[in-house]
């Protein structure tokens, strides 16, 4: 993936513990073929697992999938196959296994969905990794400065779902101080001391990095500072 663009994530977790080496085999082994018909044409569609990279508490991979588009060329409908590629990490946490998944939240959840159909047989065994509260306000406050943008959710206000702070009102450590004691911080727009990138976070797992960011470098930021949020 180049730099420049915006890179979007969700974190995951598994329901129950699995062998990093037995994981590694099923994706390895995972090849869907299915036929799509429609208007006469019939193309071969592909959902696979690819370049399956292991050790004993980290796996990444490429989550490929092909997606059927029809496209007007001088005046006829021409079927194309897309193959959609999202990289996917595996992680093991003491007892636990998290999933990152590269993706924006939809096509996040169908991977995540996909995934549990492979390792489980059904879906349900992969589900959102929450960061609690207190490890979000904790985040925030050992590093105030860096703050860009608060949201607050669970506000107990009425017709107010979220309230939020930016700019110089997060400077305000009574309106601060106030907010939190209204509700809980939902979202946070941060700067990484170790990684200089800008990057929202919110308390389901969704990550998105701002700005020049490689792959390489958000996947460790995710690991080094957002999956201790959801342990520590």
């Amino acid at each position: 993936m180049s730099l420049g663009m915006t890179l979007s994530a969700k974190i995951f977790k598994l329901v129950e513990s699995i062998p990093m080496d037995v994981i590694a085999r099923k994706l390895r082994e995972y090849r869907e073929e299915k036929m799509y018909e429609k208007m006469d044409t019939k193309l071969d569609l592909v959902v696979e697992v690819k370049d399956v990279a292991a050790s004993s508490d980290r796996i990444r991979a490429v989550f490929c999938f092909d997606k059927p588009f029809f496209i007007k060329q001088r005046g006829r409908l021409t079927p194309v196959v897309k193959t959609y590629e999202s990289t996917i990490v595996f992680r093991r946490l003491s007892e636990s296994i998290i999933l990152i998944v590269l993706e924006k939240k939809h096509r996040a959840n169908m991977i995540a969905n996909k995934l549990s159909e492979v390792l489980f047989i059904k879906r349900g065994f992969i589900t959102e990794a929450n960061i609690p509260a207190d490890n979000m306000r904790k985040f925030h406050e050992e590093n105030p400065e860096a703050t860009k943008v608060i949201f607050f959710d669970e506000v107990g206000l009425p017709g107010i779902d979220k309230l939020s702070l930016y700019g110089d009102s997060l400077k305000d450590t009574d309106l601060y101080a106030e907010y939190s004691k209204r509700g809980n911080i939902w979202y946070i727009v941060t700067t990484s001391r170790s990684y200089g990138i800008t990057v929202g976070i919110a308390r389901n797992g969704i990550v998105v990095a701002f700005g020049n960011v490689g792959e390489g470098d958000f996947i460790r930021f995710i690991e080094d500072e957002v999956l201790p949020l959801i342990h520590g």
